[in-house]
C-alpha cells in the first residue's frame, strides 16, 4: 500500500457482530462514508465463521453475495479492506460453527479441509481485488481454541498461509495475534508465526495488562501499543502492523481517551509499524444481546458514539490521519536504531518458573522506557542475532539477566567480544552466574542475597543522583529478588557509583547494575512519573560512554519527549511525540544554509519552522505528536 495505513476494526453500530445475519447495506454505506470523511484508509471486517460456512462442505453464497456489496461499498469511498477468517473469538464471546463437534480445529483433517475450503474460495475470487489490503487468517484464535502444541499453531498457520498463495499470490498474508502472545507461554510463538505470514499483528491494550497500573493517559499506558509491537518486531523479525489498539468510554473519560489515542499513534509510529487500526468504528446500540450482554464495557470502544458523533480519540485518529497522508511518511523509512534491548534466549519457555514470559516482558518494557527517556531509540535482538547484529549497536542492554535462560555461555562470550571491539554494554543482575562475569565487569563476586528493609537504592558515579525505591512485596511466582554483592570496586572508582559498577574492556565499556533495577520500576506504580527520582539517569550514563544519542539532529529535549528520524533517498524528517503532561519543547539541529533554501515544515500545524542560529523549536502540548520536515 502507498499509504501508512490508517483505519479502524468493523461490525456497524446498529448490529454489532450480527452484522452479515441483520445486513443493512445503506447503513454500512452511511457509516463507511464517515470513515472516508475522517480521512480512514482501511477497515477491517469479520468473516463471522458460522454466517460463511454453514457447513464443512458449503460455502454460503448468501454471504459472498453480502461480501462483494461490501466490497463495492469500500471502492466507493476508497477505503482499503481486510476480511479476518475464522472470527471464532470476539468481544469477550466464543462464536463457534455447530459442526465442529469438539473437534480439534488446528489438526483434526477434516476441520482442516474445511478451513482449507474457505480460505480458498476467498482467494480465488479476490485475487485481483484492489480494495482488499491482505488477508488475516484469524482473530486472536487462541483466544477461541487453543492448539495442543507449538507444532499444532505453526502448522495450522502455514497450511493455510500456502492455500491462500497459491491462489493468490498478491495480496499479502498475516494473523491477528494479541499481547498474550508476548505474556503466556501459549502456542502461537511469534517467531513461528513470522515463518509463515508476509508481516506480523499486535493487539495491545494498556487497560488489560498489569504492566500498565496508572491512568490510560499516563507515559507508561501511551508507551506500551509501541513497545508490544517493538518486542513483536523483534522475536519475529518481521515488520508490525498495530492491527488493533483502544479503550473503552466506560473505562475512561472521552478526553483521557483522545489524549492516549494521539500520544500512542504517534510513538507507534516513531517506532516503526506500518500502520494502525483502531478498535472500533463505532459505539453500539443493542446492549441487551451477546456478546455485548456479558462484555458491558465493549460497547463503548468506538471512536464514534452510537448516535454518530464523533469523539476526541476519533478526532485524533482522524488528525493522525490526515499528518500521515501529508507527510507521506510511507515514503521514508525509520533511521536505523544504535543500540538494542536482548530478548532473552528462552523467553518463552524458561525452566525457572518465575522467570516465564510476563515477567521478561515487565523487565524489557521498564528498559524500553528508560531507553526512551534517555534519549535512546533501541531495537530489540535476540541472542541468535548477536554475532552479526551487535556490529550496527554502540550499546546493548541485558536487562534483568537470570540465573539461566537469559544467556548461554556462548552468547555471553558474544557480548565480550561486543564490548572489546568497542562496544558499551549493559547489564543488570537477577541471578546471573556466568564464567567470565567478574573479567568484563573487573569485580570479584561475592555472594548474592536478598536485601534488608524496604527499599532499594544506587547512586550514579561522582555528583550524580541518587535513586531509590520501595522493595515489591513477592507475589508468586515473582519472588523477592536477590542484589549482588562484589569486591575490587570501590564508589566512585573507575567512575562506578553504589550499586553501578563501570568497567573498561578492551576498546568498550561494560557497566553492571547489582540489582534487578528494570522490574523493580515495572512493579512500582507511577515509577516514570516521579520528577524527583531520574531512573533513565542510569541509561544516560550508558548512552554517553556509548556516544549516544549521537545528536545529529536532536540538540534538547526532555524526556518525556520521543524522537525518531525518518529518511529515504531525497527527504529527512523527524517524529516526536510528547509522553507527559506538561508542554515541551524539543530544539532539532538543522543546517542553516539548507534552512536558508527551505524552511522545516510542521505537518500537523501545517505552517513552516524557522530555524534561528541553526535550530528550530517544536512546541509540543500534552500528548502531542509531529512529524516535522526537515530542510
Amino acid at each position: 500500500m502507498d499509504d501508512f495505513i490508517c483505519g479502524v476494526n468493523y461490525w456497524p453500530r446498529e448490529t454489532g457482530v450480527h452484522m452479515w445475519k441483520e445486513w443493512n447495506p445503506e447503513s454500512i454505506e452511511t457509516e463507511f462514508a464517515q470513515m472516508a470523511a475522517l480521512s480512514l484508509n482501511s477497515c477491517r471486517v469479520f468473516l463471522l465463521w458460522e454466517d460463511f460456512q454453514p457447513n464443512p462442505d458449503t460455502i454460503s453464497e448468501d454471504a459472498m453475495t453480502k461480501f462483494e456489496t461490501l466490497v463495492q461499498i469500500a471502492r466507493r469511498h476508497g477505503i482499503r479492506l481486510i476480511p479476518t477468517f475464522f472470527t471464532g473469538h470476539m468481544s469477550g464471546e466464543n462464536w463457534d460453527v455447530p459442526w465442529r463437534r469438539d473437534r480439534d480445529p488446528y489438526s483434526d483433517p477434516g476441520m482442516l479441509r474445511a478451513q482449507v475450503r474457505l480460505v480458498g474460495e476467498f482467494a480465488r475470487r479476490y485475487r485481483d481485488e484492489q480494495a482488499i489490503l491482505f488477508w488475516d487468517l484469524a482473530n486472536e484464535p487462541d483466544v477461541f481454541c487453543k492448539p495442543r502444541s507449538v507444532d499444532a499453531a505453526w502448522l495450522w498457520t502455514y497450511v493455510l498461509y500456502r492455500e491462500i498463495k497459491a491462489h493468490d499470490p498478491v495480496h499479502p498474508v498475516t494473523l491477528g495475534t494479541h499481547a498474550w502472545s508476548i505474556f503466556t507461554p501459549g502456542p502461537f510463538r511469534l517467531g513461528d508465526v513470522a515463518e509463515a505470514c508476509d508481516f506480523l499483528c499486535m493487539h495491545p491494550y494498556p487497560s488489560y495488562t498489569p504492566l500498565c497500573p496508572e491512568p490510560l493517559d499516563s507515559l507508561r499506558s501511551s508507551y506500551f501499543t509501541s513497545f508490544a509491537c517493538k518486542l513483536t518486531e523483534g522475536l519475529g523479525g518481521k515488520r508490525v502492523l498495530l492491527e488493533e489498539f483502544g479503550s473503552s468510554t466506560q473505562m475512561a473519560s472521552e478526553d483521557v481517551e483522545g489524549r492516549f489515542f494521539s500520544a500512542a499513534l504517534y510513538s507507534a509510529l516513531a517506532n516503526g509499524v506500518t500502520g494502525a487500526l483502531a478498535w472500533c468504528f463505532g459505539d453500539f446500540k443493542r446492549q441487551d444481546r451477546l456478546p455485548y450482554d456479558s462484555t458491558p464495557y465493549e460497547v463503548g470502544f468506538g471512536i464514534t458514539a452510537a448516535d454518530g458523533r464523533v469523539k476526541p480519540k476519533g478526532e485524533a485518529l482522524a488528525s493522525f490521519a490526515r499528518v500521515t497522508r501529508a507527510a507521506r511518511i510511507a515514503e521514508l523509512s525509520p533511521a536505523p536504531a544504535r543500540a538494542a534491548i536482548l530478548v532473552p534466549k528462552r523467553y518463552y519457555d524458561n525452566p525457572d518458573e518465575e522467570n516465564g514470559p510476563l515477567r521478561n516482558a515487565a523487565a524489557l518494557f521498564a528498559s524500553f522506557i528508560l531507553a526512551k527517556r534517555a534519549g535512546m531509540d533501541v531495537a530489540f535482538v535476540t541472542p541468535e542475532q548477536l554475532g552479526d547484529a551487535a556490529h550496527g549497536y554502540r550499546a546493548l542492554f541485558v536487562p534483568c539477566a537470570t540465573r539461566r535462560g537469559t544467556l548461554n555461555v556462548t552468547d555471553f562470550a558474544a557480548l565480550k567480544a561486543f564490548v572489546e571491539a568497542g562496544g558499551t554494554l549493559y547489564c543488570s543482575y537477577d541471578g546471573l552466574a556466568v564464567d567470565g562475569l567478574g573479567e568484563l565487569f573487573r569485580v570479584g563476586v561475592v555472594s548474592s542475597s536478598v536485601p534488608q528493609g524496604d527499599t532499594w537504592s544506587l547512586s550514579l558515579p561522582g555528583s550524580g543522583p541518587v535513586l531509590s525505591g520501595p522493595l515489591p512485596k513477592p507475589v508468586p511466582p515473582i519472588l523477592a529478588r536477590k542484589h549482588l554483592a562484589v569486591s575490587g570496586c570501590s564508589e566512585d572508582a573507575n567512575g562506578s557509583g553504589r550499586g553501578i559498577v563501570v568497567s573498561e574492556y578492551g576498546q568498550g565499556h561494560a557497566v553492571l547494575v547489582t540489582m534487578p533495577f528494570e522490574l523493580y520500576l515495572a512493579t512500582t506504580p507511577y515509577a516514570f512519573e516521579d520528577e524527583s527520582q531520574p531512573y533513565h539517569a542510569v541509561y544516560s550514563l550508558v548512552g554517553k560512554l556509548a556516544g549516544l544519542p549521537d545528536g545529529a539532529h536532536v540538540c534538547d529535549r526532555g524526556p518525556d519527549v520521543e524522537v525518531k528520524e525518518f529518511v529515504s533517498a531525497e527527504r529527512r524528517a523527524i517524529v516526536a511525540v510528547n509522553h507527559g503532561r506538561q508542554q515541551q519543547a524539543v530544539r532539532i539541529r538543522v543546517s542553516a544554509e539548507n534552512a536558508r533554501r527551505r524552511p522545516a515544515w510542521s505537518w500537523r500545524q501545517e505552517r513552516p519552522i524557522s530555524a534561528a542560529g541553526g535550530a528550530l523549536e517544536l512546541a509540543l502540548g500534552p500528548s502531542e505528536g509531529d512529524i516535522v520536515e526537515l530542510p
